[in-house]
């Protein structure tokens, strides 16, 4: 498939996102869409997702109409996903989208969901972590002694000092756990500096 271009005339950015867990980069036609795979990439209940991989194409009344859904993923249990986003303002798709949606999915053995970006707290929390995915250099002794630090529920900056690290080095570490998920957080709380944590 080409790579999505934005629309003429109306808002668009193209992203090019680094997925963590894998060599591989998903192009998101949208900021909904870059949204959509920031939460794709940290949960680990996906194994893998791609966006816009397939193109649907169908008659109606004489005239061709092309469609592609926002991402195809596959689960950690080795189901695999078409997930659209649902239309701003709407509670569903167009009902002749999601008809020839749903008889592609049912003769490919896939499931649908239609499903909405992160937003509000969760999506800002995410998008704060997604800059800490990637490992930085050696981080195993330092992180041993964190996750040591977060053993009951601790604010970030109070568990850090308790590490014995310094305040910078110690919270970009801390993030980074996060994102890992080696160390959790209440995702309905912000991610301040001062939020609870504790070792997974």
């Amino acid at each position: 498939m080409s790579e999505p271009v934005p629309y003429r005339g109306r808002k668009g950015i193209i992203t090019y996102w680094p997925v963590a867990t894998r060599e591989q980069t998903v192009v998101c036609g949208s900021l909904r869409q870059w949204r959509l795979a920031v939460e794709l990439d940290f949960e680990p209940a996906w194994a893998a997702f791609s966006a816009r991989p397939v193109e649907l194409q169908w008659r109606v009344g004489g005239c061709l109409r092309r469609w592609r859904p926002d991402f195809v993923a596959r689960t950690a249990e080795g189901v695999r996903e078409v997930l659209v986003l649902k239309p701003s303002g709407h509670k569903s798709l167009p009902a002749a989208r999601l008809e020839v949606l749903e008889e592609v999915a049912r003769a490919a053995g896939w499931r649908v969901r239609q499903v909405r970006e992160p937003s509000g707290l969760r999506g800002r929390n995410l998008g704060w972590l997604a800059g800490y995915r990637f490992p930085v250099g050696a981080e195993t002794g330092q992180a041993q002694a964190l996750l040591e630090a977060f053993s009951q529920p601790t604010g970030l900056r109070t568990g850090v000092a308790a590490s014995g690290l310094d305040e910078l080095t110690g919270l970009d570490l801390a993030y980074r756990l996060l994102w890992q998920r080696r160390l959790l957080f209440d995702m309905a709380q912000p991610l301040l500096p001062d939020a609870l944590a504790w070792t997974a």
